[in-house]
Parts: C-alpha cells; structure tokens; sequence
C-alpha cells in the first residue's frame, strides 16, 4: 500500500510540474516574442528616405536621434547597438556610435564593429546582401541589421542591434518568476503533505480495524468457551449444579449481548445513524438517579460515595438517553476500580456545567491516559477483575461526548484517577 501512495504521489507531483513548465514556457514565450517583435524599434522607426540625395543633415540627425531612442528604450538592457555613417568611396567613418559614446553590450558590440567594418570596406556588396532590414530572431539571441545608401550610393549608413531575449525576460520579470517558483514549491509541497496524511490515516483506520477485529475475537473468546465447555459437560452435572451453570451461561450470553450493543451504539453514533433527541436534563438529578441503581453495588463492596452539589437543577441541552449513558459508564468504571472512596461534583463555570467524578484507585499510567478511550483498551486489573469488561465504555463515552461538543479529560494520580466533562449550561426562561 505505501507503495501505492508513492506512486500516485509521485503522479501527481509530475502533473503539478508538467502543469508549472507548460505555464513557465507560454510565459516565457511570450515575452520573448515581445522582445523580439520590438528590440530593433530605435533604427526601424527612423522616418528618412536615405535614397534622397538632398537629405545632406538629416542623416547625422537621423544617427543620433536613433542613439537617444536605444537609450531611453525599455528594451535597451541585455542588447547592443550600433550605427555608423561612412564614405563608401573613402571607406571613412564618417559619424559612429563609439566616438559618442552612446553604446551597452560590449560583447554584442564588438561583433557589430565587426560587421560596420566590413559594411565599410564593402558598402555595395553588403547592400545588396542586405537589401533593406535584415533580422534573426531566436531565444537566446537575435539580431537585426539595416545598412542604407544615400548620395547615389556614396554615403552609406548603417544600424545593426543585437540582444538577448532569453536573459532580458528573466531579469524584467524576476519576481514574477520567483512567485511561479514559489507557488510551485508550495503546491508540491502541499501534494506530498496531502499523500502523507492520506497515508497516515489509512494506516490508522487499517490499525483500529486490527484492533476492532482482535478485541471482539479476545472478547468473545472466553464467554463462549466457557458456554461450550459448559454445554459438553451438562449431561454430568446434577440438578443443582445445572442451576448455577445455567445462570453462568445467562450472564455469559448477556455480556456478549452487552458488548455487541455498545459496538453498534459507537458505530451508530460515529456514523451519525442515532438520532440525537436533545432536550433540557438535570444533570443533577440524573447522576442521583445513576447511583441509586448501582445503591446495591455500592454497598456489597463498601465503597463510600461523596456528591457535592447544590439543591438547583444543572441544566444541559442534550440526549437524555445518551447522557444517561454516560454517566452510568463513569460510574461502573469508578465502583470497579475503585478501592473504597468515589466523589462525584457537579459546579457551575460560568456559563458551563462541569461535572466530575473521582474515584480512589490505582494510578493510570501517563503512556496509557490517552488509550483509554481506544475501543478494547482495558487495563491488567480489569481483565482479572470479577466485574466483566469490554473496554467499550468509555469509547461509548467519547462518541458521545464528542457529537455534543463537550469537553472532557482523564487525569490520573497517586491520589486516585478522576474523569470529567464539560457542557455549555441551559439557560430557561
């Protein structure tokens, strides 16, 4: 099964990385397109006819006014320019970039003085390889070249601009790509999260389940074998004797009855299958009526019993039946464990009820306070006790107390163990 979960994990981390790649290269894409769509602007956007023989002034205006656009252009950085007007005839340089000084991308750049060179040396063959812009576009790099003729081919000017697309986006969007990193990060994160505790909670109920299952094997082990071991030898006993075993055999199967009931109650009101009837109930007077049924218990093994209380009602809003439930199971578990003292106290907390009740017994161990209110768990005393348990109680107890938001808790001493809860009090009008 772990297995499994890794598996399926591992899926769904590689779609949640396909899903971030395929919008980090749209993206990305994109803006690369952008680049390159508008990179070579400052020389494409030059509006003079460098074909008019007239136009003596307007080609040095037209350089320098393309150098100022570059440098004021948002995609200047990550790009070199450069542009030269020179003497075809002479090969003079007559205006260009460097002496202004007016340039960025030494790199780029001393591959353009390349190619200005030789546009130079070689004005009418590059024209004419180059018959007006010229301009390669890729990802990590592009370039683009216009080279002009003017004064009847005397006079040629020339633009060449390189960039890096690639290196441009990222660092324009830094941030924007540092929260697609970042949310990427999370949601893996999540996902593995997410697995784990799938996981984890698998494993749990697979767990309880093999606890469920071992617990009512153990249960019903011992009133059944000693119901079969009775029923082989009924044949041998004698009138009297049938008697007593037959009321064991009563008392076996009532347990088992008993068991199986409070099963289904803590399957019934986990799954939501109890209808809660909530009405308002004296807590008061149903833990006096608890230890009046239990009158005969209480006497036959000396216990001494403490209810601190006043004569008001302490009004709750809850299932009578459930409530009743409760406290009986509260009870039963302190007459058993007991040695000879149990107090019983109601308060009123503001606006909550609390009630708890305390009995003198030995110390519940700290590693086991919190698997007391497992199904089946059940401490070495209570299976050696004369008095039968289930275990099922207090997970009775915690189903109930948990479909009405009440607080409770265990704590354990050298002074005795005591359990209590805590209800929102019942206003009446």
């Amino acid at each position: 099964m772990k297995k499994q979960y890794i598996r399926y994990g591992t899926i769904f981390c590689i779609v949640v990385l396909l899903a971030f790649s395929t919008a980090f290269v749209i993206f990305t894409k994109n803006k690369i397109d952008d680049f390159n769509l508008h990179f070579n602007l400052p020389f494409t956007t030059a509006n003079i006819d460098y074909h008019d023989n007239n136009a003596d002034g307007q080609l040095e205006e037209s350089v320098i006014w393309s150098w100022k656009l570059y440098l004021n252009y948002e995609y200047a950085d990550r790009t070199g320019f450069y542009s030269s007007i020179t003497d075809v005839n002479s090969g003079e340089v007559i205006l260009d970039s460097f002496e202004q000084g007016i340039h960025k991308g030494d790199a780029a750049i001393e591959k353009l003085n390349q190619m200005a060179y030789e546009a130079g040396i070689e004005g009418e063959k590059i024209y004419k390889k180059y018959d007006g812009v010229k301009t390669k576009k890729g990802i990590f790099t592009s370039t683009s070249v216009l080279i002009c003729l003017a004064k009847e081919g005397n006079i040629h000017v020339s633009y060449c601009i390189s960039g890096k697309p690639f290196a441009s986006v990222l660092k324009s969007n830094a941030m924007t790509y540092i929260f697609m990193l970042l949310g990427f990060i999370i949601l893996e994160a999540l996902v593995v999260v997410s697995f784990v505790m799938l996981y984890k909670n698998q494993m749990n109920y697979e767990i309880r389940n093999q606890k469920l299952t071992r617990g009512i094997a153990h249960e019903l082990k011992t009133p059944l074998a000693v119901t079969k071991a009775t029923v082989e030898n009924w044949d041998y006993f004698d009138d009297d004797r049938r008697k007593d075993y037959s009321k064991r055999i009563v008392n076996e199967v009532d347990h088992m009855s008993d068991m199986v009931g409070k099963l289904l109650d803590v399957s019934k009101i986990k799954e939501g299958g109890n209808k809660i009837n909530k009405e308002a109930i004296d807590l008061r007077k149903l833990t006096e009526d608890t230890i009046k049924r239990n009158g005969e218990l209480i006497r036959e093994r000396n216990i001494t019993i403490t209810f601190n209380r006043d004569e008001k009602p302490y009004m709750v809003f809850a299932d009578t039946e459930m409530m009743n439930m409760v406290i009986s199971n509260f009870m039963s578990n302190a007459i058993k464990y007991c040695d000879h003292i149990i107090m019983i106290q109601l308060n009123r907390n503001g606006r909550k009820i609390d009630f708890s009740i305390t009995n003198d017994g030995a110390k519940i161990e700290k590693k086991d306070l919190d698997k007391i209110w497992d199904i089946f768990y059940t401490t070495d005393k209570a299976r050696t006790d004369r008095m039968s348990s289930s275990g099922v109680g207090l997970s009775v107890v915690k189903s109930i107390l948990d479909v009405h938001k009440a607080e409770y808790s265990c704590v354990s001493g050298d002074k005795g163990t005591e359990f209590k809860f805590s209800m929102p009090a019942y206003e009446t009008a």
